[in-house]
């Protein structure tokens, strides 16, 4: 348990020194991802694997995207065996590429957004301080909330209080993991009054600009766009003839 929340912390934390995306284009991105996902064809699915993995190579997220994979390596292992025995080789293909893409994708998301930008661009759009915090919180408090349960199980076990079955001590252990986060949630009250959280018009340090790295993940998502397209139409005009097993 222990070592599964030790790698989500690493696969969902943002990493300051990385390179910084705009939170918006790490949105667009996201949706794109999702939206190329409905389509149910193996090589689509394949295509979009095979970019977030260039993605994640490029922006150095491989021992972050690695982690998170290795977290849920047991669920995906179940997914994968349920999917062979009910659809074969070709569900099993989709279902594990969908969790990939899902996996890898949030990862990058999470290691290259700055949930402080995060806040400040969806205040420059108009959607309040209150709505706006929603998700940077969310990028913030998962990955702590992961390494508080994380430091909780590493202490039990150093007491040797994690023998037995797991009702002798999961209560202590929710117990602790709870009172941890609501030690953390003051610390957060306490930033966001200092912030001027509810102020109905707040002013910010430093502007959210598109950058290098924004234009990298542009292009690339155009060539993957480029791409899909080419191969559609080649395969639609009988010019090509995509093989039975990538679809």
């Amino acid at each position: 348990m222990s070592f599964m929340l030790q790698r989500v912390y690493q696969g969902l934390l943002f990493k300051p020194e990385s390179r910084h995306i705009h939170p918006l284009i790490g949105i667009l991105i996201i949706l794109i991802q999702f939206g190329f996902m409905i389509i149910n064809q193996n090589w689509v699915l394949g295509l979009i694997l095979i970019m977030i993995i260039i993605e994640n190579i490029l922006f150095k997220n491989v021992k972050g995207a690695l982690s998170l994979i290795y977290a849920l390596l047991f669920a995906i292992i179940i997914l994968c065996v349920i999917s062979f025995f009910v659809g074969g080789w070709d569900l099993l293909f989709k279902v594990l590429a969908r969790f990939l893409i899902g996996g890898l994708g949030f990862s990058l998301f999470f290691s290259l957004t700055n949930p402080s930008d995060l806040t400040r661009v969806f205040e420059k759009l108009h959607f309040g301080s209150k709505l706006s915090l929603i998700p940077s919180l969310t990028l913030t408090v998962i990955p702590r909330i992961a390494k508080d349960a994380e430091d909780t199980f590493a202490a039990l076990r150093l007491r040797g209080e994690l023998k037995g079955g797991f009702y002798r001590w999961l209560p202590k252990a929710l117990a602790i993991l709870i009172a941890s986060i609501i030690y953390r949630s003051e610390f957060l009250a306490q930033a966001l009054y200092f912030k001027g959280f509810g102020i109905q018009k707040r002013t910010h340090y430093k502007k959210v600009r598109l950058t290098y790295n924004d234009l990298i993940r542009i292009l690339i998502w155009l060539c993957f766009i480029g791409i899909f397209i080419t191969i559609y139409y080649l395969d639609k005009m009988a010019i090509i003839s995509i093989p039975s097993f990538l679809i």
